[in-house]
């Protein structure tokens, strides 16, 4: 038994994961993610904040611009970590990078944010295209009690 709890311990803190940031291109995503972050006025990025409880997202229906610099705060009110996960608005976004604390990674792509319990993240990035995307937790579970919503770029 005294085994089994380090292996769990282990197996726990794989689970929990990290942000899936860099620099690095993954197929399907914006070729010119990196000029669109080196040309955006950052000055006053319009700014859309969203809390994570369990298990829902408040607001669940996100709007951004084309072209617009933005910045997602996602405040997880939870004592369990919490994903924000969207393939398709990922694909559509330059990101400059996503923050917390002092902590930064600097993008222009992002694949996965995770936002551990009691935890805050700014993600600052460029909508490139247009389009709507659903988003979720992607947690065993989360979404289908409810932790999903949709992102919109007009």
């Amino acid at each position: 038994m005294k085994r089994l709890i380090p292996c769990v311990i282990l197996l726990l803190a794989a689970c929990a994961g990290a942000d899936q940031v860099g620099r690095l291109q993954p197929s399907g995503y914006l070729p010119d993610a990196q000029a669109l972050v080196d040309q955006a006025d950052w000055s006053v990025p319009e700014t859309v904040s969203v809390e994570m409880t369990d298990y829902a997202f408040t607001p669940d229906d996100l709007v951004f611009h084309r072209g617009r610099p933005a910045l997602l705060v996602l405040r997880n009110t939870t004592e369990r970590d919490h994903t924000f996960v969207s393939t398709g608005f990922f694909k559509a976004i330059a990101v400059r990078q996503v923050a917390s604390g002092a902590a930064v990674e600097p993008g222009p792509y992002v694949e996965k944010i995770v936002v551990p319990a009691g935890a805050t993240k700014e993600m600052l990035f460029v909508p490139g295209g247009f389009g709507a995307w659903n988003f979720e937790c992607d947690r065993t579970g989360h979404a289908m009690l409810g932790m999903k919503g949709v992102v919109a770029v007009r």
